[in-house]
């Protein structure tokens, strides 16, 4: 009667448990990539929800600074 590991049966020899290490390994290596991946969405997720809240306050410091700039170029 073989026991289950990790839903497969356990290997009974040592070639069999290489074969399944190895396959345990091959199966990982995507999962960085898409640890990275779902960072990068968040983070973007973030920039466009503090972008869409804070914009016309961004926007309305942006014309003061350029509103500011045309003053003192009128005054030299």
């Amino acid at each position: 009667m073989k026991i289950l590991w990790c839903g497969h049966a356990t290997p009974s020899s040592s070639t069999e448990r290489k074969t399944m290490i190895n396959n345990l390994m091959k199966s990982q290596r995507g999962q960085g990539m898409t640890e990275y991946v779902i960072i990068l969405v968040s983070i973007a997720i973030v920039c466009i929800a503090i972008a869409v809240q804070f914009g016309g306050k961004i926007q309305d410091l942006f014309e003061t600074a350029d509103s500011e700039i045309d003053t003192v170029d009128t005054n030299l």
